[in-house]
C-alpha cells in the first residue's frame, strides 16, 4: 500500500488551492527537524548560562582546584605505578623461584618412584629366583630319578653280560656233549663192526649197546630243550630291558619337546610384551606432544589476552587523555567516556573471567592427562617388569637346558662306553669299521657343537652386561624426569596462587564496578546536581587511574611470567629432545640386543637340532646293534651246523675207508653193486657238499644284507622316501630270491628222494640176485662166507641209506627253517616300512603345522605392519590438516588483529573530529547574532558509503566461505581427536584388566 495523500477541499475556496499536498513522510521529517532546532537552541542557552556563571570569581576558583587535584592525583599515581612495578619485579622473581622448586621437585619424584620401581623389581627377581631354585630342586630330582635309572640299566647290561657269558659256557658245553657224542658214535660204529666180525651170539650185547645209544640221544635232547628254554629266556629279559631302554628314551625325547615348547612360548609371550612396551611408549610420546601443543596454545593465548588487554588500556588512557586536555567544560564528554570506560571494564573483566575459567578447565585436563602418565608410567614399569621376569625365566629355562645337556653329555659318555663295548664284541667283523668310522666323525661335530655352546654362554653373558649398563642409564633418565615433574609441580602451585591473586583483583573490580552502577543509577535522577556528579567523576577518575597503575603493574608481572615460562618452556624443551635421543638410543641399543638375542636363539636351535641328529644317529646306532646281535646269532648256529656237518663227513669218510676196505674182499660179481654203492656215496657227498657251500652262501647273502640295511638305515635319516621304495625293491627281490632258493631246494629234495627210491630198488634187485646165486652155488661154506659178505655190504648200504635220509630231513627242517625266517624277515621289513611310513606321516604333518604356523605368524606380521602404516599415514595427515587449521587460524587473527587496529585508529580520529565539532560549536554559541539553518537536516548516504559498504559485505562472505572449511576441517580434527582419546581409555581399561 502507497502512502494516503492529504486530499483537497471540496468547495475549492481559497487562494491556495494546492498548498496542502505533503505526504505524511514529508510531514514528519518536517517536525523532527523542528524538533532538532528546538534542542539545538535549548543547547545553546544551556552554554550561555555556564560561559555566564564561568564569566564569575567562583567558576575561576573552581578551575584552578580541580587542576590543582588533577596534578596531586596524577604525582601518586606515578608512585602507584612504580610500587606496582617493583612489586611486579619481585613477582617474577618469585615465579622463578617456584620454577625451580617445581622442577626440583618433580626430579625428587622422579628419582622416588625410580627408588620404588627398582624394589619392586628386586622383589619380583628374588621372587623368581626362589621360583627357579624350586624348579632346579625338581629338576635335580629328576637327574637323579635318571642316574638311578641308568644304573639299572648298567645293572641290567651286566646281567646281560653274565647271561652271554653262560651261553658261551653252554655252548661249550653243547661243543664237549657233541664231541662225546662224535666218541660215542666212532665207539658205536667200532662195536658194529665187532659185531658184524663176530658172529650173531652177540646181537644181546648189540641191543643193550642200542639201548645206550637210545639213552644217551635223549639226554642230547634234553640238554637241547635246555638250551633252547634258557635261550628263549634271556630273549625275553633282553627284549624287555630294550624296551626299557626304548621307554627311557621316548620320555627323554618327550622332555626335551616339552621344554622347546615352554622356550617357544616364552619367546612368543616376551615379542608380545616387547610390542605392547612399543606401542605404549609411542602413545606416551603422543601424550607428550600433544600436551606440549596445549602449553603452546594457552601460552599463546594468554599473549593474545594480554595484547588486547594493552590495546583496551591504551585506547582507555588516550581518551582519558583527550579528557583532561579538553578540560571542565567537557563534562558530559567526561561522563561518557568514564561510562565507556566502565563498560570496557566490565566486558574485560568478563572476557578475563572466561579466561580463567578456560584456564582453570585446561589446567584440570592437564592434571587429569598428568594422571593418565602416572598410569602409564606405572604400567611401563609393570611391563618393564614382566620383561625382567621374562628374561630371568629365560636364563633359568637356558640354565635348565645346559643341565639336560650335561645330562645328554653322561648319556653320550655312557654310549660311548656301550660303543667301546660293542666295538670290541665286534672287532670280528671288517664290515662295521665304515660305522664306526662315521660315528667318531659324530663325536667331533659334537664336540665342536659344545664348543659353539660355550662360545654362545660367553656372548651372552657380555650381552647381559650391555642390558645391566642400559638399564643403569635408564633409571638416570627417570631419576631427571621425577626431578623435572616436581619443577613443574611447584609451578602448578605457584600458578594456584597467582589465580587466587587474579580473583582477589577481580572482586574488588566488581566492587567498584557495583559503586559505578550505583552513580550511574544516582546521576540518572533528575534532582541531582551538577557538582556533585563532578566530583564523583573526578573521584572515580581516580580510582580508574589506580586501576590503570594496577593493570600496568598486573601486565608487567604477566609479561616476566611469560618470559620465565618461555625460558622453562625451552629449558623443558631441551630436557625433552634429550630424553628423545637418549629414549631413541637405548631403543636402538634394546633393538641390537634383541636381534643379538634371536640370532642366539637361532644358534641354539641349530644346536639342539645338531643334538637331535646325533641322538638319531646313536638311536641308528642302537637299531644296528640290535640287528647284528640276531645275526650273530644265526653266525653261531650255522657255526654249530658246521660242526655237526664235519663231523659227519669224518664218520663218512670212516665209512668209506671201511667200504674201501670191504671193496678189496669183494668178488667180480659184486664190483657192480660196489660200483653203483660208491657213486651213490659219492653223490650223497657231492649234495652235502653243495648244500654246506649254499648255506655258507645264504649265510654271506645275510651278512651282506645286513650291511646294505646297516647302510640303508644311515641312509634314511636324510631321505625316507628314498628308503621305502628301496626297501621294498629289496624286500621283492630278497624274496624272489628265497622263492628261487626254496623252489631249487624242493628240486633236489626231489632228486634225492628218486635217487633213493632208485638205489632201494637196486638194493632190492641185488638181493634177490644174491639169494638166487646162494642157492645155485655148490659148497656151503662159500655160501656162507658170501652171504655174510652180503649182509655185511647190505648193512653198510643201509647205514648209507640211512645217512642220506637223516641228510634229507635235515635238509627238510633247514629249509622249513628258511621258510620261517624268511616269513619273519618279511613281516620285519613289513613292520619297518609301516613304522617308517608313519615316521614319515608324523614328519610330514610337522613340517604342514610348522608351515601353518609360519604362515600366520607372518600373516599377523604383515597385518600389524599394515595397521602401524595406515597409522602412521593417518597420524601425518591429521598433523597435516592440523598445521593447515593453525595456519589459517593464524592468518585470521592478523587480519582481526589489523582490523582492530585500524577500528582503534578509526575511532581516535573520529573522538578527535567530535572535539573540533564541539569546539566550532561552541564558537557558533558565542556568536549569538547567527540564526540556525530552517532547512532540513537530514543526513544521506553517499555513493562512497554503499559502495564501501558492499565491498565489506562481500569480503566477510568470501571470508565466511573461506573460513567454512577450516571449520569443517577443525570439526573433523576434534572428531578424530576425541576417537583417539576414546581409543587410548579403551585399550588402558584393557590393559588394566588384564
Amino acid at each position: 500500500m502507497s502512502t494516503p495523500l492529504a486530499l483537497p477541499r471540496r468547495d475549492g475556496e481559497g487562494a491556495l488551492d494546492g498548498g496542502n499536498m505533503m505526504t505524511l513522510r514529508e510531514q514528519e521529517a518536517r517536525i523532527e527537524s523542528i524538533d532538532k532546532e528546538n534542542f539545538g537552541l535549548k543547547l545553546k542557552i544551556h552554554f550561555l548560562e555556564e560561559n555566564l556563571k564561568r564569566t564569575g570569581p567562583e567558576f575561576n576558583q573552581n578551575a584552578f582546584r580541580e587542576n590543582t587535584e588533577l596534578k596531586m592525583d596524577k604525582v601518586t599515581i606515578q608512585r602507584e605505578l612504580q610500587k606496582y612495578q617493583k612489586m611486579l619485579k619481585r613477582a617474577e622473581h618469585e615465579i622463578e623461584e617456584y620454577k625451580k622448586q617445581f622442577q626440583d621437585y618433580v626430579e625428587k619424584v622422579k628419582r622416588r618412584h625410580k627408588d620404588e620401581g627398582m624394589r619392586e623389581e628386586m622383589d619380583e627377581l628374588r621372587r623368581l629366583a626362589d621360583e627357579r631354585a624350586g624348579d632346579l630342586q625338581e629338576r635335580e630330582a629328576e637327574l637323579e630319578n635318571l642316574k638311578r635309572e641308568a644304573a639299572n640299566m648298567n645293572d641290567n647290561d651286566e646281567e646281560l653280560e653274565e647271561l652271554r657269558g653262560e651261553l658261551d659256557d653252554m655252548e661249550a658245553e653243547i661243543k664237549e656233549k657233541d664231541r662225546l657224542l662224535d666218541e660215542k658214535k666212532d665207539e658205536l660204529e667200532a662195536l658194529q663192526a665187532k659185531l658184524q666180525a663176530g658172529e650173531s651170539n652177540q646181537d644181546g650185547e648189540l641191543e643193550e649197546k642200542e639201548r645206550l645209544i637210545d639213552e644217551q640221544a635223549n639226554q642230547i635232547e634234553d640238554f637241547q630243550e635246555q638250551l633252547q628254554q634258557l635261550t628263549l629266556e634271556k630273549d625275553g629279559q633282553i627284549d624287555a630291558l630294550q624296551k626299557k631302554i626304548d621307554s627311557m628314551d621316548a620320555r627323554k625325547d618327550q622332555e626335551l619337546r616339552e621344554l622347546e615348547e615352554r622356550l617357544e612360548d616364552a619367546e612368543q609371550a616376551e615379542r608380545q610384551q616387547a610390542e605392547s612396551l612399543r606401542e605404549k611408549e609411542r602413545q606416551h610420546a603422543e601424550a607428550a606432544r600433544d600436551k606440549e601443543m596445549e602449553i603452546k596454545a594457552l601460552q599463546r593465548q594468554v599473549q593474545a589476552a594480554e595484547r588486547a588487554k594493552q590495546g583496551e588500556i591504551d585506547a582507555l588512557i588516550d581518551r582519558l587523555r583527550l579528557a583532561e586536555s579538553q578540560g571542565d567544560n567537557q563534562v558530559q564528554l567526561a561522563q561518557q567516556a568514564a561510562q565507556d570506560a566502565h563498560q570496557q571494564v566490565l566486558h574485560v573483566t568478563r572476557e578475563k573471567n572466561t579466561e580463567m575459567e578456560l584456564l582453570r578447565s585446561r589446567l584440570d585436563a592437564a592434571e587429569a592427562k598428568e594422571d593418565e602418565l602416572d598410569d602409564c608410567r606405572r604400567q611401563l614399569r609393570q611391563t618393564q617388569e614382566d620383561v625382567k621376569r621374562l628374561r630371568s625365566e629365560e636364563s633359568l629355562r637356558e640354565e635348565d637346558i645346559q643341565q639336560l645337556r650335561k645330562s645328554l653329555a653322561t648319556k653320550d659318555q655312557d654310549l660311548e662306553r656301550i660303543k667301546r663295548e660293542r666295538d670290541t664284541a665286534m672287532q670280528t667283523v671288517s664290515s662295521k669299521e665304515t660305522q664306526i668310522e662315521a660315528l667318531q666323525k659324530t663325536t667331533r661335530e659334537r664336540d665342536n657343537a659344545l664348543r659353539e655352546i660355550l662360545a654362545l654362554r660367553s656372548t651372552l653373558k657380555e650381552r647381559e652386561c650391555e642390558l645391566e649398563t642400559t638399564q643403569k642409564t635408564i633409571s638416570t633418565l627417570e631419576t631427571a624426569q621425577q626431578t623435572s615433574l616436581h619443577s613443574l609441580r611447584t609451578l602448578q602451585s605457584t600458578l594456584n596462587e597467582r589465580v587466587r591473586d587474579l580473583e582477589t583483583a577481580r572482586k574488588t573490580i566488581e566492587e567498584r564496578n557495583a559503586e559505578l552502577e550505583a552513580l550511574r543509577e544516582y546521576a540518572d535522577e533528575p534532582d541531582t546536581q551538577l557538582e556533585a556528579v563532578q566530583n564523583i567523576v573526578r573521584e572515580r577518575d581516580h580510582d580508574l587511574e589506580s586501576l590503570r597503575d594496577l593493570v600496568n603493574s598486573q601486565r608487567g608481572q604477566l609479561d616476566d611470567f611469560q618470559r620465565t615460562a618461555e625460558e622453562r618452556l625451552a629449558a623443558m624443551e631441551h630436557l625433552r629432545t634429550e630424553l628423545s635421543n637418549t629414549k631413541q638410543d637405548h631403543e636402538d641399543e634394546i633393538q641390537v640386543l634383541e636381534e643379538s638375542i634371536e640370532e642366539a636363539d637361532e644358534e641354539k636351535r641349530g644346536l639342539e637340532a645338531k643334538i637331535a641328529v646325533l641322538e638319531k644317529e646313536i638311536k641308528g646306532s642302537y637299531d644296528l646293534q640290535a640287528k647284528i646281535e640276531p645275526l650273530e646269532k644265526d653266525l653261531r648256529t650255522a657255526q654249530r651246523e658246521k660242526t655237526k656237518l664235519q663231523s659227519r663227513i669224518e664218520s663218512l669218510e670212516k665209512d668209506l675207508n671201511v667200504a674201501d676196505q670191504d671193496r678189496e674182499a669183494l668178488t667180480t660179481r659184486m664190483e657192480k653193486l660196489n660200483k653203483d654203492i660208491i657213486s651213490a656215496r659219492q653223490a650223497s657227498s657231492a649234495s652235502a657238499d653243495v648244500t654246506i657251500a649254499r648255506e655258507r652262501k645264504d649265510l654271506h647273502n645275510l651278512l651282506k644284507t645286513a650291511k646294505l640295511e646297516a647302510e640303508e638305515l644311515q641312509v634314511a635319516v636324510e631321505d625316507k622316501e628314498q628308503k621305502l621304495a628301496d626297501a621294498e625293491k629289496r624286500l621283492r627281490q630278497e624274496v624272489r630270491d628265497r622263492d628261487t632258493k626254496l623252489r631249487a631246494a624242493e628240486t633236489e629234495v626231489q632228486n634225492l628222494q628218486l635217487q633213493l627210491s632208485e638205489k632201494d630198488g637196486e638194493l632190492s634187485a641185488y638181493a634177490s640176485k644174491l639169494r638166487q646165486e646162494s642157492t645155485s652155488k655148490e659148497s656151503p661154506k662159500r655160501q656162507s662166507r658170501e652171504l655174510r659178505d652180503l649182509q655185511n655190504r647190505l648193512q653198510t648200504a643201509e647205514l648209507a641209506v640211512e645217512d642220506l635220509r637223516i641228510q634229507i630231513s635235515d635238509r627238510d627242517e633247514r629249509l622249513a627253517a628258511l621258510k620261517t625266517e624268511s616269513k619273519n624277515i618279511v613281516r620285519e621289513k613289513e613292520k619297518k616300512i609301516r613304522a617308517a611310513e608313519l615316521g614319515l606321516a608324523s614328519a610330514q604333518k610337522q613340517l604342514r603345522a610348522a608351515a601353518d604356523n609360519n604362515t600366520v605368524d607372518l600373516m599377523e606380521l604383515k597385518e600389524d605392519i599394515m595397521d602401524k602404516d595406515k597409522r602412521h599415514a593417518g597420524e601425518l595427515r591429521g598433523l597435516a590438516k592440523q598445521i593447515q587449521y593453525l595456519r589459517a587460524k593464524c592468518q585470521r587473527e592478523e587480519g582481526f588483529r589489523e582490523a582492530l587496529g585500524f577500528q582503534k585508529k578509526f575511532f581516535l580520529m573520529m573522538i578527535e573530529v567530535y572535539g573540533q565539532c564541539n569546539r566550532e560549536d561552541l564558537k557558533l554559541i558565542e556568536e549569538m547574532g547567527i540564526t540556525p539553518d530552517i532547512s532540513i537536516r537530514e543526513k544521506r548516504h553517499s555513493l562512497r558509503s554503499v559502495g564501501l559498504m558492499v565491498i565489506a559485505s562481500v569480503r566477510m562472505r568470501k571470508m565466511q566461505m573461506d573460513w567454512a572449511g577450516n571449520k569443517k576441517l577443525h570439526a573433523a580434527l576434534a572428531r578424530k581427536v576425541e576417537a583417539m582419546k576414546r581409543q587410548s581409555r579403551r585399550n588402558a581399561g584393557i590393559a588394566a584388566a588384564r
